[in-house]
């Protein structure tokens, strides 16, 4: 029986056609790959701004919270009166009044915040209009002689970008809502009954999550029992407490 020559027998390679198959496969498994890869990569980053969003608004509410539990230290009813020289004492440099301006997006109060013995008139605003708003922003100087709503400077800083409620502060007296906006001019009996003020915070991030295709909300709040009532009104109690 003859055997067959092997050495004669023709190598069959791959047809074109397959080789364009075969590079399709290759092109569809690679294009799958990267798009999982960046879809991963979006999600971490919008995972990544939603923790930075939030913590920057945990952040603003805890230093909100730190000022308004330092409102109207030291109480003028508790100085010894010869130390004031301005008349009214709400003008003295040296005396915090506590609250003075309460509004849906404003906040207003005098108190030693930072532990340097000099009162500060600190100032929440919600600005729909300025740049990189609507934003909340933070104003804190030393107080001077003069009215506490008209005659004190400010000077605002962002806090907090991308937000979105319009209505910021709320204000309870013994549990009750106290109708915003007051002052200490115009309303000083309600002022001083204020001993709770409650913040709302809705935030958007600022770019759009790749999964929703809509920006990452969040909310917080915080309410804080003040330590000292606003002294707008003559013969009120001076703790809220």
């Amino acid at each position: 029986m003859a055997k067959k020559n092997l050495s004669t027998t023709p190598n069959r390679g791959f047809s074109l056609l397959e080789l364009m198959i075969v590079i399709v496969l290759v092109m569809i498994v690679v294009g799958v790959v990267f798009n999982v890869i960046s879809l991963v990569t979006q999600r971490s980053a919008t995972e990544q701004t939603k923790l930075d969003m939030f913590q920057e608004a945990r952040e603003f509410m805890d230093q909100m919270s730190r000022d308004l539990r330092q409102a109207g230290y030291p109480n003028p009813r508790n100085m010894d009166q010869s130390l004031l020289e301005q008349d009214p004492i709400k003008n003295d440099k040296d005396a915090a009044v506590g609250v003075t301006k309460i509004g849906p997006g404003d906040l207003w109060f005098e108190g030693d915040v930072d532990g340097s013995g000099m009162i500060s008139v600190v100032k929440y605003h919600l600005d729909n209009t300025g740049d990189h708003c609507p934003c909340l922003k933070r104003s804190q100087v030393v107080k001077v002689d003069g009215d506490p709503l008209t005659a004190q400077a400010t000077v605002y800083q962002i806090e907090v970008q991308g937000v979105e409620n319009t209505t910021i502060f709320a204000a309870y007296n013994d549990a009750v809502s106290v109708s915003l906006p007051i002052d200490m001019t115009a309303n000083a009996i309600a002022i001083s009954g204020v001993d709770t003020i409650q913040a709302t915070l809705t935030l958007h991030a600022a770019t759009v999550d790749p999964k929703t295709h809509q920006k990452p909300v969040t909310t917080l709040i915080t309410t804080v029992r003040l330590n000292n009532c606003s002294q707008a009104a003559i013969g009120f109690q001076t703790s809220c407490q």
